[in-house]
């Protein structure tokens, strides 16, 4: 009761307390609980949200477990078989090479015991009785006294007889009756035509297969070597005779194709280029991620193009059980004409099972045949193979420099010609004419420029031929590569005009109607230069005359074959010639229109006779 008394007691206290508030505070506080009201609320669904979807996240992540289980296990089985095979790859590879290792210590073994015996017997020193088989210390025994040992005449008939009683006189060991049973067997083999009656076809074909060929493969190589030099003039020539000769030295073979794949490209230009052109249609293939480009050439025998089977040239000599990739390289080892490929056919059941003998026979004492396959390449041919193509490096480099010579005693005929037609030049503007043409038949080039230097106006002149307008354009020495070569009075080659800084569109004619220069073409300025009329001249006795200049190289030469963007040494060279020709024509031309001014009474300054 006295509880109760307090609880009355307290809720009245409270009611006093709430009555003492004032009003606006009371809405205030009430308020206030609203809104904690309404914030637990949305804190009570903000929770259930998330346990909402902490569930689902849960049952997707074992969803998920659950289904890529058997796609992992799937891939570590997958990756267990692949591990399993390679174990036992290399497994098998080391029980091979154990074999062969076993192989190699008898071997090595028994040529031991062989140079033991050989050194004894250089030493004096008789091999022990102990080591000796029975059957040799028997027939060692029985053998006649030399002085006793009978004289067999020079007839075949006589040497018969007597090694019949040298036989008949020595005692039935199993070493000699073996003998005597092998030289039965040996005679009886003699007789071709009763063995290959008795033999069925098959073993026929396998004995004409394994007959010895009537000349030896050194005879074969010697006499095939007129074919390399057939047709010198022609490297198409030798490589076909390469392939030819590879199919004879290998006649005991089952060939399956020849191809001779061209690496060098001067090699792949000349036999792709002129007259064969047309007739030779190679196949390409590329090795070292496009780096290295092959032609195939087939023989004409065959007719389908193999790939290559080594994957680099570094990997050469190639050598399989089916395969064998030579190199053809020069006697010096630099440079690497072609590779010479051999592919044999895959070994057949049938040549298995033609020797087979079974058991019952093999008890009976019938041997099997165990020939060598046929299918297979051995170090014999290989090492001919090589020889063969170490002889065609040597004949290639001899056609390239022959056709090095050709080339040069051909351009030397062509600059003594157009020599002769430039000194022909009447007047500049015919000069000018002249040497265009003279340019245009030793460079492929888009674009010609001939430039006059006058001593006057210390500038170069071009004729309004090849500006393509009236009156008179010069160029100032101290603007783009033309002024540079006339200051200098170098020749000046310019790889790629696009990185080169002092190059003006202007004044280097890059700027031309028509078809526009590209951005990366190749330039070659020189200065025609004649002797100086002056003694104090400071250019050691020489003058400048005018200034050639070569923009832009085709990609494709006249021949058809593909050209470098850049001039070559080779081109540089030829240039500095014909620079000096047309020169001292230009030179002969500039004083005899000069006195034929000087006779007419009119001017005679370089720009006058250009554009008079």
């Amino acid at each position: 009761m006295g509880q109760v008394e307090e609880l009355a007691e307290g809720d009245d206290s409270v009611l006093d307390s709430l009555t003492a508030v004032p009003a606006d505070q009371y809405q205030a506080l009430v308020k206030r609980l609203q809104r904690d009201e309404e914030l637990i609320k949305q804190l009570k669904h903000i929770v259930k949200a998330q346990h909402g979807k902490i569930e689902e996240f849960r049952e997707m992540l074992e969803i998920t477990s659950i289904a890529k289980s058997p796609l992992i296990s799937a891939y570590e089985a997958e990756d267990l078989k692949v591990a399993l095979e390679n174990n036992q790859d290399l497994h098998r590879k080391i029980h091979q090479l154990q074999a062969e290792m076993a192989k190699l210590r008898s071997e090595n073994s028994s040529l031991k015991k062989v140079n033991r015996r050989l050194k004894g017997l250089l030493e004096g020193s008789e091999p022990e009785p102990s080591r000796q088989p029975e059957a040799l210390v028997q027939l060692a025994a029985t053998a006649p006294p030399p002085g006793e040992w009978p004289r067999f005449p020079r007839s075949p008939a006589n040497v018969q007889s007597g090694r019949h009683e040298l036989l008949a006189r020595m005692p039935l060991t199993p070493l000699t009756c073996r003998g005597r049973f092998n030289h039965a067997m040996s005679s009886d083999q003699r007789d071709p035509e009763a063995s290959s009656s008795q033999s069925p076809p098959r073993r026929q074909e396998d004995q004409a297969r394994k007959a010895k060929p009537p000349f030896s493969r050194v005879s074969q190589l010697i006499n095939s070597m007129n074919l390399f030099w057939r047709d010198i003039e022609s490297s198409l020539t030798c490589l076909r005779a390469l392939a030819d000769v590879s199919a004879r030295m290998l006649v005991d073979r089952r060939v399956s194709n020849i191809t001779v794949f061209i690496v060098d490209p001067w090699l792949r230009k000349a036999v792709t280029s002129g007259n064969y052109a047309k007739t030779e249609q190679l196949t390409i293939f590329y090795l070292g991620q496009g780096k290295t480009e092959l032609q195939a050439l087939l023989r004409l025998e065959e007719s389908k193009v193999c790939p290559p089977v080594f994957t680099d040239l570094q990997a050469l000599p190639f050598r399989s059980r089916v395969c064998a990739a030579l190199p053809v390289l020069t006697p010096n080892r630099s440079r690497v004409w072609a590779v010479l490929q051999v592919l044999l056919e895959e070994p057949r059941a049938s040549d298995n099972e033609a020797g087979f003998v079974p058991r019952v026979l093999q008890d009976a004492g019938v041997s099997q045949e165990s020939a060598p396959s046929h299918s297979t390449f051995t170090d014999a041919h290989v090492s001919y193979l090589q020889l063969l193509c170490s002889f065609i490096g040597g004949v290639l480099l001899y056609v390239e420099r022959l056709e090095q010579r050709a080339k040069l005693v051909d351009r030397t005929r062509h600059i003594m010609e157009a020599a002769i037609d430039v000194n022909k030049a009447k007047t500049l503007a015919d000069f000018e004419q002249r040497v265009k043409h003279l340019f245009s038949g030793f460079f492929c080039v888009n674009t010609i420029r001939v430039l006059f230097f006058d001593p006057d106006s210390k500038s170069l002149l071009i004729s309004s031929s090849q500006m393509r307008k009236k009156g008179a354009t010069t160029i100032s020495l101290t603007r783009g590569i033309l002024g540079q070569c006339a200051q200098k009075q170098q020749v000046i080659h310019i790889p790629d005009i696009h990185q080169n800084p002092f190059v003006e569109p202007v004044s280097d004619g890059l700027q031309r109607n028509g078809k526009p220069v590209s951005s990366h073409a190749a330039m070659l300025v020189g200065p025609m230069l004649v002797e100086s009329s002056r003694g104090d001249d400071k250019w050691g006795g020489q003058e400048l005359m005018g200034v050639v200049q070569l923009l832009e190289k085709k990609r494709r030469s006249p021949d058809g074959a593909t050209q470098s963007s850049e001039f070559t040494t080779d081109e540089q060279n030829l240039f500095q010639q014909l620079l000096t020709v047309c020169s001292h024509a230009g030179s002969r031309t500039i004083k005899v229109q000069q006195l034929s001014a000087q006779l007419a009474g009119s001017p005679y300054n370089v720009q006058a006779l250009l554009f008079g």
